[in-house]
């Protein structure tokens, strides 16, 4: 019978509940730290902001509805050649920060936290959180093309991870906190609780879910999001009118418009790893790359600024209904080109605000565009806005269910949950196995987070003896005999390993000709190397013993194959045991269970 794994959230008896009492206070501690993060992050963002772009250049971008704090007075005229300068300004320093500090901190901030959780067991070091926020904020304020989630999630990840190792806890242990300070930063920087705590579970994996972090994730938001709001305000980020579904025939509207999102959603994953390519084969050093990616998007934001920074401003703008049509089409477009030259180049931010961006105002476009030919039908053309940052998002990044969430909650809006449910699930599934982010896997069974938790109860089920090759007669080979004097005598034998014995007979190690094949040739070393300079350490199992215990033994030793000897009498070789044999067997085990449930 398949053992199942117990769950995280256990109060049956009193030493679990202490367990998961000790991870949810733990969460709590997560929480507060990743909201009082989040206050800093916001407050370093404004004073950037006015210092590299509203005091130089006379440039203030709109802001959302929900984000009324700025620092300083108005700004001065708009010198609109200083575009062409700050951002790379901004890129060179973010540059010289991060490959000089933590060179982990370059690009997505969610992948590093993805990439931590599935290969690093949950570590990330303690200085990558400040090297994140510092660089991130250079970058985004100094024009960059990036949105905050990245940064925010690897401040509240990294102490998830810091505080995990302070009180050494378990890898699991390690990997949840890590998740719920994920969770926190996201909950708190975009007011979006219960969409935060659905984010850090679900960004891990394209067709899965980390459902053992959700009630410490759902902890750490909260508390981050109240200590958040408190400083800065209970409202939603965005605001807008209040749009309700009644009117079915507009559902075929949205399906054009989700398949439209999918194809878009495409193309900016096919640029965005194209770009990465290019940045990747530049020659140049990696340090100065984002000046270069700066540089670029400069270029574009002297001839439209609306794509500099994370552009929320823009979107409240188009809920507000006071951008065109061809706008919102071009700089939607240009948003694509410059989050790939921002990030792919080394700078430091997220993905999350643009995508939001990119989505809104070419669902802000469609509205419109439907609208004015079916006008009896669209007659809310913005809400196309709402529903295609939900949508285009989940399409991306492979988050279905937090993407309507945090949209829904940015907004206080649930009244087209129905249509933006409909888009988003086009959209994730028109853009299958593609994501924005790179270091997603696919399901748990493809993460070495999890890799015991599918192998470990069907190998333990099976037996060396169930799959071993007998071999009794293997020839043994003297550990004082010289090459010369063995080689020849193996040439007629079908096995690549041997056990070498020692003047009593006791095995004391085995030889493979993987070991030898390099001196073959060696006619003149023949006669001076022994089978003892050509063993290796002898390793061996038992008939008895589970295939899980022989896998641990190929791990530990990299062998393809291990000697089966008699528990009893070391010394005898009952057979031989191949690692390819081994995950036949298997493979073939879980057919069986899948297939024929009933015979477990």
């Amino acid at each position: 019978m398949i053992k199942l794994q117990k769950p995280f959230y256990r109060f049956h008896l009193a030493p679990d509940f202490q367990l998961s009492s000790k991870l949810l206070l733990l969460s709590m501690v997560v929480g507060m730290i990743s909201g009082l993060g989040a206050i800093l992050f916001f407050y370093l963002m404004a004073w950037g902001d006015h210092l590299f772009m509203a005091l130089p250049v006379g440039y203030a971008p709109p802001l959302a509805a929900g984000e009324g704090f700025t620092i300083g007075a108005e700004p001065h005229h708009f010198i609109r050649w200083l575009i062409l300068i700050v951002p790379a300004l901004g890129g060179l320093v973010s540059g010289l920060i991060v490959y000089k500090f933590a060179p982990e901190a370059e690009g997505d901030g969610t992948d590093g936290v993805a990439e931590a959780f599935h290969q690093k067991r949950g570590i990330i070091r303690f200085r990558v959180p400040f090297v994140k926020m510092f660089s991130s904020i250079i970058t985004i304020s100094s024009g960059g093309s990036a949105g905050r989630e990245g940064p925010i999630m690897q401040i509240g990840a990294g102490f998830g991870s810091f505080l995990a190792n302070k009180l050494k806890l378990s890898d699991e242990d390690r990997r949840i906190l890590l998740i719920a300070g994920t969770s926190a930063g996201i909950g708190a920087i975009f007011r979006s609780p219960l969409g935060g705590a659905i984010f850090g579970a679900e960004v891990l994996y394209h067709d899965d879910f980390e459902a053992q972090g959700i009630v410490p994730s759902l902890i750490s938001s909260i508390v981050a999001y109240s200590i958040f709001c408190y400083v800065f305000g209970w409202g939603a980020l965005f605001r807008m009118p209040e749009f309700y579904f009644h009117t079915p025939l507009s559902l075929l509207f949205y399906v054009v418009f989700g398949i439209i999102i999918a194809l878009l959603g495409r193309f900016y994953i096919y640029i965005y790893f194209f770009i990465q390519k290019l940045f990747q084969r530049l020659p140049i050093p990696r340090i100065y790359k984002p000046a270069g990616g700066g540089l670029l998007v400069g270029i574009v934001g002297f001839f439209y600024p609306q794509i500099l920074g994370m552009g929320y401003g823009w979107v409240q703008k188009a809920l507000d209904g006071e951008m065109i049509i061809s706008t919102m089409v071009i700089i939607a477009f240009l948003k694509i080109f410059t989050t790939s030259f921002t990030i792919n180049s080394g700078g430091s931010g997220g993905v999350f605000a643009p995508s939001l961006f990119i989505g809104g105002l070419f669902g802000g476009a469609f509205g419109h565009l439907a609208a004015t030919l079916f006008p009896n039908i669209i007659t809310n053309p913005s809400a196309f806005i709402l529903v295609g940052m939900g949508g285009f998002f989940a399409g991306v990044a492979k988050v279905p269910i937090a993407s309507l969430i945090m949209v829904s909650e940015m907004t206080h809006s649930y009244g087209l949950l129905v249509p933006m449910m409909l888009v988003a699930a086009i959209a994730y599934l028109l853009t299958r196995h593609k994501s924005i982010y790179a270091k997603q896997v696919e399901t748990k069974k493809d993460s070495p987070a999890h890799v015991g938790d599918f192998t470990i109860d069907v190998l333990e089920d099976l037996k060396v003896a169930d799959i071993m090759v007998p071999s009794k007669n293997l020839p043994h080979i003297r550990f004082s005999a010289p090459l010369k004097q063995w080689q020849s005598a193996l040439a007629n034998e079908k096995e690549l390993y041997f056990p070498v014995v020692d003047q009593d007979d006791k095995i004391i190690g085995i030889i493979s000709f993987k070991n030898i094949r390099s001196i073959l040739f060696e006619d003149d070393l023949h006669e001076m190397i022994l089978a003892a300079d050509l063993m290796t350490e002898l390793v061996t199992v038992h008939p008895d013993d589970s295939l899980f215990s022989a896998l641990e033994k190929f791990i530990q030793t990299d062998y393809g194959t291990l000697l089966v000897v008699d528990e009893k009498n070391p010394d005898k070789v009952l057979g031989l045991l191949s690692h390819e044999d081994l995950i036949s067997a298997y493979n073939r085990e879980i057919v069986r269970r899948k297939f024929l449930p009933g015979k477990m």
